[in-house]
């Protein structure tokens, strides 16, 4: 079995992508990003795909009749590189029906929240807002909702009394590089089963060396 074909999905700075580039670079991570599509021809993402002399192609959506016309070129992309799974890492654009149909349960997000709590936008402001005294971030399946797709794996980062959104944010994107590597591994490995809404892992046992990244054995 050849490994995993990875098209990930970008619209900002990147460092989710960076992070799968790393781990794959280090034998962590039995992939290959085989394409990066952006909906921002500004995004820093690009200048780290070619850095790291991966393919890149831009998709701007206002050069398309309709969303699902623009997605009908991002799927025609994927496809063209035989992408086995669509990793999303700081894409801007809502996916729509006519897209996660054609990946079914082969597209994954993170989401810098623990979900099902904030999902949406500006996440980290509405934590520190509520007052949580922990958050994290969540690997998930995308489905129809907004991130309301089966939950794969999470991190929890405690919140402190003196953080700013930048100060938390960079903590929660530090469990982020974690986490997403090792959802793309298991999943590289046939190791996750969807039952209803859940995911199970095979041969997973329970760590209690890492209580705070939920539920894997690191």
């Amino acid at each position: 079995m050849g490994k995993l074909k990875l098209g990930v999905l970008v619209s900002g700075n990147g460092t989710n992508l960076q992070a799968i580039i790393d781990r794959i670079k280090e034998g962590k991570l039995s992939a290959s990003v085989e394409i990066v599509i952006s909906d921002n021809e500004n995004a820093y993402a690009i200048e780290r795909a070619r850095h790291g002399n991966i393919p890149v192609h831009t998709v701007s959506y206002k050069s398309f009749a309709s969303r699902e016309k623009a997605e009908d070129r991002v799927m025609e992309i994927l496809g063209k590189y035989n992408v086995g799974l669509v990793v999303l890492a700081g894409y801007m654009k809502l996916l729509t029906k006519h897209f996660i149909s054609a990946f079914p349960m082969r597209i994954m997000n993170i989401h810098p929240a623990i979900l099902p709590s904030f999902p949406g936008i500006n996440v980290i402001q509405k934590a520190l807002e509520h007052g949580v005294k922990f958050t994290g971030c969540t690997v998930h399946f995308i489905d129809e909702g907004a991130d309301t797709g089966p939950i794969i794996i999470q991190a929890v980062v405690p919140v402190k009394d003196n953080d700013t959104e930048e100060t938390l944010a960079q903590r929660i994107h530090d469990k982020e590089h974690i986490i997403y590597p090792i959802a793309i591994q298991l999943f590289a490995d046939n190791r996750l089963i969807l039952k209803g809404r859940r995911v199970f892992v095979k041969g997973y046992e329970y760590s209690q060396r890492q209580p705070s990244i939920n539920p894997y054995n690191l």
